[in-house]
């Protein structure tokens, strides 16, 4: 008797564990795009930084051409944006290790600038997979010359380092227009920082377009 009342409840106890499992088994659908950069917390901390590297970047080039004050503000712009990433993306250490050790990486872009393709054989010109694969190809590898730091990564690591870079960059388009909005009378440095913001806005659009254009 004993034995038969146990039974329900060694059932109840086995479905109960099996629900749980399912409840706990990772979701197939990818994860959402990040939300980070969003915060408004993120973006008190890079405008701090970014205000302060400007205020260096004004007293260490106080008459600096246009040309070379464009690159600097694009350069501390960029460096401020990685180190607010703490460095957790391929993307933002690849611009910290840029202002590190720039002329070295210089010549090692040169180098990767033509990443290889995927090789697809005969098939590319034979079947609609092959075409497929070919217009995949030509993305990311657009992805991977835009988004720093991803000339030699597979295309999941692509594709992910740009969700985060693309919010990364509208936050920092945000940014660079609040602080130019604020300036009342515009100096050279100030039309620097208009230069690079235009730049900013392309380049954007660039990795946006490439990115929602994938699949």
């Amino acid at each position: 008797m004993d034995s038969t009342s146990n039974q329900p409840t060694t059932s109840s106890t086995a479905d109960h564990s099996r629900r749980e499992r399912k409840k706990i088994s990772p979701p197939s659908s990818p994860s959402p795009p990040s939300t980070r950069w969003r915060s408004e917390k993120q973006q008190k901390i890079y405008t701090t930084k970014l205000a302060r590297a400007l205020r260096e970047l004004r007293t260490t080039q106080p008459s600096s051409s246009s040309h070379h004050n464009g690159r600097a503000v694009r350069e501390v712009a960029d460096r401020a944006l990685a180190v607010t990433a703490r460095g957790k993306t391929i993307w933002s250490r690849a611009i910290l290790s840029k202002a590190i050790k720039l002329k070295f990486r210089k010549h090692k872009r040169q180098r990767i600038s033509n990443p290889p393709a995927i090789t697809t054989g005969s098939l590319r010109s034979k079947t609609v997979k092959a075409k497929g694969m070919a217009s995949v190809q030509r993305k990311v590898k657009a992805l991977s010359r835009l988004v720093p730091g991803c000339s030699k990564q597979t295309l999941p690591v692509v594709l992910e380092e740009t969700t985060d870079y693309i919010a990364a960059m509208e936050m920092q388009i945000r940014t660079m227009t609040a602080i130019l909005s604020a300036v009342s009378s515009p100096t050279g440095h100030e039309g620097g920082q208009t230069h690079v913001l235009e730049q900013k806005k392309l380049k954007y659009r660039e990795v946006n377009t490439i990115y929602r254009s994938h699949g």
